[in-house]
């Protein structure tokens, strides 16, 4: 439980103050059923009015201290949960931050969300009952003991054996119903996994008309985590009537023997009050204790997965010593050299990318066109390292990238993905992630470079207009040219378009070619597309097939000399004859 432990270590002082109030709580619980043997045997025993009312006040002044002290501490777990939430949840995301593509499939997208939200919640959740209800318990059913010797080490039997039985109970309980609790989050990933499935491609169960298909598969995931919980509760229900059973016997048992006590004047009547006080508090205190230690397995499960993502060491590693690129006078004419790169996943028979070797010219437009396979846009999740490479060398500027921070070699290059992604907030704040604080007049520049000046003005807030979650409120070649035009207005040294013309129009997608050469003709691009119009402009094509290259040159070069390239031609009704 590495991090509970690192959380008190650096949370020491408020939750010693916590503890502290806790304890201040307990005294003035504790020191009421004193006051009442109290005011029986000295006030009303005797009847004499003013001790009574001194003592009333005395007592009254406890319950108000330990009200008092109660909201504090009430306040105080409170707050100790929220700055673990917080802490936890904020390491949980700088933990993700680091984590490269196969990290993040590692767990999958829905046990992340359940470890950082409903994980996170139990654990908070059981330091606010733990404090309060787990906490005070031993420190009461101690107490009470001690007091209760002190009366009648007779009497003191009576509660010494009720709790060690019902200790036994619990414990017996706990041994049989744990197994099953740890199985409790493992089902809730699987329910977040279908919902979210289920939210994300609904139009697409619908034009299938798949609804009742998708409610059988729900129902499935919600009756395994009902069925689960159903049996823990199952096993853990058996505390409540056994705890108040036993409150009855220990009842019984205090008011026999005592009364006996008092008959031979051994005991006091108020000494016997004290004593059914204290055994019936500390057995209220250990039967909530247990009903809350129900959910302590589940909240360990939960400290666990927590850790097990905290502790997953990320596969895409800073060096150790970092080196820093320098602005050179005599810069190279090669931005980045794929030096003899090799690419392959984890268990796969045959590499995605084998033996690439070419070079990207500074200033000028490169492009990467093949099929469905070939390893076109793995090319570009590899400069940008999100994936290390197998084998081979990537060079940024004549550096190796794995000798570059992830930070800076990614402030270097402007990515538009291939899944046009865009998030909730405005049409400006998408912008904003480009560049922070961009102006009016670079925004108009990269919007009417990506062919959205005619598409802002039909809006009524323009760059303030309101975007849902994804952009599913617009087309996909509305939400590409926004995914473009914040790929344009970040300063960058190359530019990677990763088959993001795709859902462009052939009189959008040819407007945009040439406003890319009109306004970017000195930038460094890199295009990876399916469409050859969207790269016959380009000063060098690389033609991948099965993750090798086996063509490279220019539209006419490859037209005249590449069958691979002359067969995408072909498929789209160009005519290398005639380009020839």
């Amino acid at each position: 439980m590495k991090i509970i432990h690192f959380f008190i270590k650096t949370n020491i002082k408020l939750i010693l103050v916590t503890i502290l109030s806790l304890c201040l709580q307990i005294i003035g619980t504790l020191g009421v059923p004193m006051l009442v043997a109290k005011l029986i045997d000295e006030g009303i025993a005797s009847g004499d009015s003013r001790s009574i009312q001194i003592i009333g006040l005395q007592m009254l002044a406890m319950a108000l201290f330990g009200a008092i002290s109660a909201i504090i501490g009430s306040y105080l777990s409170a707050k100790v949960a929220a700055k673990f939430g917080f802490e936890t949840r904020k390491m949980f995301f700088d933990k993700i931050q680091t984590f490269s593509m196969k990290d993040a499939d590692y767990f999958g997208t829905g046990s992340l969300l359940t470890r950082m939200t409903n994980d996170v919640d139990n654990i908070q959740q059981m330091i606010v009952l733990f404090l309060q209800l787990i906490l005070p318990a031993p420190i009461i059913a101690a107490f009470s003991l001690y007091m209760t010797f002190t009366y009648s080490a007779t009497l003191a039997l009576v509660p010494l054996i009720a709790i060690l039985l019902f200790g036994l109970i619990v414990y017996l309980l706990m041994k049989k119903g744990t197994p099953l609790s740890l199985q409790i989050q493992p089902k809730m990933d699987k329910i977040i996994v279908t919902l979210r499935e289920f939210f994300t491609g609904i139009n697409m169960i619908r034009a299938f008309n798949n609804q009742d298909y998708e409610e059988e598969r729900t129902n499935k995931r919600f009756s395994e985590y009902a069925d689960g919980m159903i049996r823990v509760n199952k096993i853990f229900s058996f505390i409540t009537p056994f705890a108040f059973l036993l409150m009855g016997i220990v009842f019984s048992s205090i008011l026999w023997f005592g009364g006996n006590l008092v008959a031979v004047g051994t005991l006091q009547i108020g000494t016997v009050s004290a004593v059914v006080e204290y055994s019936l508090l500390t057995l209220a205190y250990l039967m909530i204790a247990a009903m809350v230690l129900v959910m302590m397995p589940r909240s360990l499960a939960s400290v666990e997965r927590i850790e097990e993502v905290l502790n997953k060491k990320a596969e895409i590693l800073d060096a150790e010593k970092a080196v820093t690129l320098i602005e050179k006078q005599n810069a190279e004419a090669t931005l980045i050299d794929l030096n003899h790169v090799t690419f392959s996943y984890d268990h796969a028979d045959e590499p995605v990318l084998e033996d690439i070797h070419f070079k990207i010219p500074k200033g000028k437009t490169t492009a990467i066109v093949g099929g469905t396979g070939s390893g076109k846009s793995t090319v570009a999740k590899l400069l940008l390292r999100l994936s290390d490479i197998s084998s081979g060398k990537i060079l940024f500027d004549g550096v190796d990238i794995r000798d570059l921070t992830q930070e800076e070699l990614r402030s270097r290059i402007s990515y538009v993905p291939q899944k046009a992604f865009l998030f909730s907030g405005t049409i400006k704040s998408n912008l904003e992630m480009g560049l922070p604080n961009a102006t009016p007049t670079e925004m108009n520049h990269a919007a009417e470079i990506a062919q959205l000046s005619t598409f802002l003005s039909t809006l009524e807030l323009g760059y303030d207009s309101f975007v849902a979650q994804g952009g599913t409120n617009f087309s996909g070649g509305q939400r590409q040219r926004l995914c473009i035009a914040r790929a344009l207005i970040k300063p960058a040294d190359i530019y990677i378009f990763d088959d993001s013309f795709s859902a462009l129009d052939y009189q959008t997608d040819a407007a945009l070619r040439q406003a890319l050469k009109n306004e970017m003709s000195d930038k460094t691009l890199l295009i990876v597309a399916q469409r050859l119009s969207t790269i016959q402009q380009a000063d060098n094509i690389i033609v991948l097939d099965e993750g090798k290259i086996v063509g490279q040159g220019t539209h006419a070069e490859l037209l005249n000399s590449n069958q691979t390239y002359q067969e995408f031609a072909r498929s789209q009704g160009i005519s290398w004859k005639e380009q020839a």
